[in-house]
């Protein structure tokens, strides 16, 4: 993170390097698939707990020419992309579908800006997102009804206009108990159908 403001060149040189390896990785991939993959998933964490991990400068800067060559060539092979990143990224969805990003995935709740129904009223027209059940409180420490609860409220902020998938706002982890598990699958049973 200090190259991104100190040794802003060596850091360009990392990310170009990276990147251009990952194209042609990814390339190879979809060719060999021949038009057998739906979704390209791809991650980066751009976000923290209340912002941005960096500015959108220095996301312009450092991570945004990667991230639309990325999709650009998934597109190219009519593949859908999906991004993951966790935080309170909010800010960057317009770059996103600016870069034409399908699908952000994994809309961490507890993240500043990052209520779904308002993400959904504000940029669901041109972006799907998944994920938004909260692993940080409701999966470890909730009863199955929260668990429950939060499916079902979830689903009906999500659903107006289709571009939802229900999902955990990320892995879930080794503290949630077992009935809580089993709570959120059957609430996806119950509420996830459109």
């Amino acid at each position: 993170m200090l190259d991104l403001a100190i040794n802003p060149a060596i850091a360009e040189c990392i990310f170009e390097r990276i990147s251009t390896y990952f194209l042609e990785y990814n390339r190879r991939v979809f060719e060999a698939a021949a038009g057998e993959i739906d979704i390209f998933m791809m991650g980066d964490d751009f976000g923290m707990q209340t912002n941005l991990l960096m500015s959108i400068g220095m996301w312009e800067r450092f991570l945004e020419p990667g991230f639309r060559n990325y999709i650009e060539l998934a597109h190219r092979y009519r593949v859908k992309v999906m991004h993951h990143t966790c935080g309170a990224v909010e800010p960057l969805i317009p770059k996103f579908i600016d870069a034409g990003l399908d699908i952000l995935q994994s809309l961490q709740p507890r993240a500043a800006n990052m209520d779904l129904r308002q993400l959904k009223e504000k940029y669901g027209h041109n972006i799907a997102f998944q994920g938004s059940v909260d692993i940080q409180e409701t999966l470890p420490r909730g009863k199955p009804q929260d668990v429950r609860r939060e499916v079902e409220e979830r689903m009906k902020a999500g659903k107006p206009g289709g571009g939802f998938i229900i999902c955990t706002s990320h892995n879930i982890q080794a503290d949630v108990p077992l009935e809580n598990i089993l709570a959120l699958l059957e609430a996806y049973h119950e509420f996830s159908v459109y």
